[in-house]
């Protein structure tokens, strides 16, 4: 008997903002849907590359909107990062930290000497997003990577979902450092596959599956991690991104929310005919037209979504031109 998509791995690594939450607010079916999962037995993590507040923090917002979590099911790039310079700087070395009380906290127990300024000739600077960061943080950090000191960026998210939209995020404030010093950062979050695998570990999962909303962190990770992706249309990326989407960016699975947990995932197949079929629906190519089965104006249902996905792929792997796909496709809404 098939299951619901969740009990077909032993692990699940979520990400938050656009997935879980929009600043403030809950996704959309994410309480009930990821409650769900969580009692018909799914081990859950939530992977996260906002550094600015640290896991007790992260847990306390998930249980006040309903999906419940612990300090230890949280996994930010905040903590990635202090491990990655504590391999790519002495024991004891000192670092200046830029960034919030996420960045703060995860340097607590990390065994580096914790200094505030580029005068201290720190052997490392480590930046996370926090929303006070100004001139001057930035400036700070500028000094030191131009003295010697190793730059490593918590993560490289050009932007950040909020409620009134995407603000900058701290790939944006980071790239200003580069441009004035020249150095690139190391950076542990995603899309750099290293902070899957930590969470993967976190969790004893062997065959994990991943959950996000952005193609260029979440699911590019989860590709260099070879972790299948369950990609949710509640945040960055659309319908759209998803069907013009470049094979590195390629979620496994596709999904309007998080209710897709709970349910059975179904077989999409191109048949004898040409079309790409899900369920009772299907699309296909004409050209680098999109045709589909059913459509109102530019909504459409989840499978038809899912079949025209493939159809999608399937027409620009074999040599169809993105740029001229991208000119006829619609900008399509999933609806139930």
């Amino acid at each position: 008997m098939a299951l619901p998509f969740a009990q077909n791995y032993d692990g699940a690594l979520f990400d938050l903002d656009g997935v879980a939450y929009l600043g403030g607010q809950a996704v959309p079916h994410a309480a009930e849907g990821y409650s769900l999962a969580r009692a018909n037995g799914m081990k859950a993590v939530f992977v996260t590359n906002n550094a600015s507040r640290p896991p007790e923090s992260v847990a306390e917002q998930l249980n006040s909107l309903g999906l419940e979590t612990t300090p230890e099911d949280v996994l930010t790039s905040a903590q990635a990062a202090v491990l990655l310079a504590q391999e790519l700087v002495p024991a004891g070395a000192k670092v200046l930290v830029i960034g919030g009380a996420g960045l703060h906290t995860a340097m607590e127990d990390s065994g580096f000497e914790h200094v505030a300024s580029a005068d201290e000739n720190p052997a490392a600077v480590i930046v996370g997003f926090f929303p006070e960061i100004g001139w001057r943080d930035l400036s700070e950090a500028a000094l030191a990577i131009q003295r010697g000191a190793k730059f490593i960026a918590t993560n490289l998210d050009a932007t950040l979902p909020q409620e009134r939209g995407h603000m900058l995020g701290n790939g944006s404030l980071v790239a200003g450092i580069t441009n004035a010093t020249g150095v690139k950062p190391h950076s542990p979050g995603k899309p750099d596959p290293g902070i899957y695998k930590l969470a993967a570990e976190k969790l004893e999962a062997k065959h994990p599956f991943s959950v996000g909303d952005r193609l260029d962190t979440d699911v590019r990770g989860a590709v260099a991690a070879q972790i299948p992706c369950l990609h949710v249309l509640t945040g960055v990326n659309s319908a759209r991104d998803i069907m013009l989407a470049d094979p590195i960016e390629r979620p496994a699975f596709l999904a309007d929310d998080l209710r897709v947990l709970n349910e059975i995932y179904p077989q999409i197949a191109k048949g004898a005919d040409g079309k790409w079929h899900c369920e009772e629906s299907w699309a296909q190519m004409n050209g680098a037209t999109l045709e589909v089965s059913e459509k109102n104006g530019e909504e459409i249902p989840l499978a038809v979504y899912r079949a025209a996905v493939h159809a999608v792929w399937d027409a620009i792997d074999g040599g169809t031109s993105r740029e001229e796909v991208a000119k006829e496709l619609p900008n399509f809404k999933v609806v139930r």
